[in-house]
Formats: structure tokens, C-alpha cells, sequence
């Protein structure tokens, strides 16, 4: 009986807390960065690595791949290449991306002063 109604098969329950993660892009993530290699640009998720995933440094938006190399290796860093796709949708290590921070002496125009 299930299996003819297409209606049943649609539906799923999402918990509030994990409907970011599903909706989410890797394209949007902190951990999704740029590797600068010799030649050329390539993109890779860095969730793997332990400093970056732990939040012990900011996780920067473009990496050499040398240092990705002494961090995880030849193994490591084919892992962190094979999640390359920004439009692959997200893990559950999903954090949204910052938001550079603004420069100092901008403030919107309700906030300026007078002359």
C-alpha cells in the first residue's frame, strides 16, 4: 500500500536543528576553502583536519597545499579534494560561513552624526 502513493515516499520529518545542515550547500560552509596549488586553484572541505574542525585556528579562505600536506598527508589531502563541490550538499560538520568584519568608521547613515 505504500508503495503506490507518491505522496507517502515525499514526505520526511526534519528536526528544527538539522534543517540548516539539509538545506545547506558546502559552497556556504566555514570548512569549505580554497587550495593554492603550484598551478591552479582547487577547492576541498577541511572538516577532516582536527585544528580547523575543533575550531583551535580560523579556518582560513584559501590554503596552501603544502600545509595541508603536513597536516594530513597524501591521503588526507585526496580526501579533503573529493569534497570539492560547492553545489554537494552539506555534511553534518556544517558550519555557516563568517561574515567578513565590516571597516571601522562605516556606520550606516541613522548613526552618523550631524555636522
Amino acid at each position: 500500500m505504500k508503495d503506490d502513493n507518491k505522496l507517502w515516499e515525499s514526505h520526511r520529518i526534519v528536526l528544527p536543528e538539522m534543517r540548516e545542515i539539509i538545506v545547506s550547500r558546502c559552497g556556504g560552509c566555514r570548512f569549505f576553502v580554497q587550495i593554492q596549488g603550484r598551478e591552479e586553484i582547487r577547492c576541498g572541505c577541511v572538516a577532516g583536519i582536527e585544528r580547523y574542525r575543533r575550531l583551535h585556528r580560523r579556518v582560513p579562505e584559501r590554503i596552501h597545499v603544502v600545509e595541508l600536506l603536513k597536516l594530513a598527508g597524501k591521503e588526507g589531502l585526496q580526501k579533503i579534494l573529493e569534497h570539492g563541490d560547492p553545489e554537494e550538499r552539506a555534511c553534518g560538520m556544517f558550519l555557516p560561513r563568517l561574515q567578513p568584519p565590516q571597516k571601522a568608521g562605516i556606520f550606516p547613515s541613522k548613526f552618523r552624526k550631524s555636522p
